[in-house]
C-alpha cells in the first residue's frame, strides 16, 4: 500500500467494521480517524508486514458496433499480513495465534463488490507472498462464527478450525471467532535446466 492509497483502505475498513459491528453510520468518521492512525504504525514494520490493495476492472460492452468498449477500474479491496513475530499485530482477538508464525487479517471487500471472486484473490495473493517472505508454513487468520460466506471461502482454501474462542467473549460485546490454519506448501525452486532454458 502506498501512502496515497491510505484513504482508500481508511474508507473501506471503516464502513466494514461499523456494518460488521452494527454501528450508525456516523461512527464510521471515528473508525476512520483510528484506522488511519493503525495503519501509519502498520506501514512503518515493513518488511516484516505489508497490505495488499485489490482492484477490480469492470468492460462494458457496447450496444452498437460503433461504439467502444469502456473498462473502469476502481479499489474492490485490502487486506493486512503479518509475516512473522516483528510484524505481529500487538492486539490480535482470542483465540490467540502462534506470533511468530504468519497472519492474515482485515480482509473486507466492498459491498457492491461483492461475490466476485475478489476476496479468494487476495487470500490467493496472500498466501503466495507469506511463502516468499516467511519461513514459516502455517498461516492463521481469524474467521467470525457469523460471518458463512468467509468462512466457506477459508475451508474451500484448506484452511482447519484450531480454536474457537470462549462463549464468554459475548460478555465483552464481542462476537466469536474460529482461529483458522493453513499450511502453505513449500515452494518449488526451478532446476537447473529450467534456468538454463530461461537464460536463453
Amino acid at each position: 500500500m502506498r501512502p496515497r492509497e491510505t484513504h482508500l483502505v481508511v474508507r473501506l475498513l471503516a464502513d466494514s467494521f461499523a456494518e460488521s459491528l452494527l454501528l450508525p453510520a456516523a461512527y464510521a468518521n471515528v473508525l476512520a480517524f483510528l484506522i488511519r492512525q493503525y495503519l501509519t504504525e502498520r506501514r512503518a514494520l515493513m518488511p516484516h508486514a505489508a497490505t495488499l490493495l485489490a482492484f477490480y476492472t469492470e468492460t462494458t460492452t457496447a450496444v452498437d458496433k460503433e461504439e467502444e468498449q469502456h473498462q473502469q477500474t476502481q479499489f474492490a479491496g485490502t487486506v493486512e499480513l503479518s509475516f512473522d513475530k516483528r510484524g505481529a499485530n500487538a492486539n490480535v482477538p482470542s483465540p490467540s495465534p502462534p506470533k511468530d508464525s504468519p497472519y492474515i487479517s482485515n480482509m473486507a471487500v466492498h459491498k457492491s463488490l461483492r461475490r466476485r471472486g475478489i476476496g479468494w484473490h487476495l487470500l490467493k495473493a496472500s498466501e503466495e507472498l507469506i511463502s516468499q517472505m516467511s519461513s514459516s508454513r502455517e498461516v492463521y487468520l481469524h474467521c467470525r462464527m457469523v460471518d458463512e460466506a468467509p468462512f466457506n471461502m477459508y475451508t474451500k482454501a484448506d484452511y482447519e478450525i484450531v480454536k474457537t474462542d470462549s462463549i464468554l467473549v459475548l460478555l465483552m460485546l464481542q462476537r466469536r471467532k474460529h482461529l483458522m490454519c493453513k499450511k502453505l506448501p513449500l515452494l518449488s525452486m526451478p532446476s537447473e535446466a529450467d534456468l538454463s532454458v530461461s537464460d536463453k
